[in-house]
């Protein structure tokens, strides 16, 4: 069975804690400061989702 977490969908972080307790869709990323709702995925989809936002990144700074 694969373990499911709550992951960024931005940068693929587990690292999200929910902030608005009223309103179920407002996370924060302590990792890439997104805010909004996040996705349930396994270790798998955080690794495709951090590596397509390091190439983002890294297309950014050149």
């Amino acid at each position: 069975m694969t373990m499911m977490f709550k992951i960024c969908p931005r940068c693929g972080s587990k690292n999200v804690k929910w902030i608005i307790p009223q309103n179920w869709s407002q996370w924060v990323c302590y990792d890439c400061d997104y805010t909004g709702p996040i996705i349930e995925g396994n270790q798998e989809l955080a690794d495709e989702i951090h590596e397509s936002y390091l190439e983002s990144q890294n297309e950014k700074d050149e």
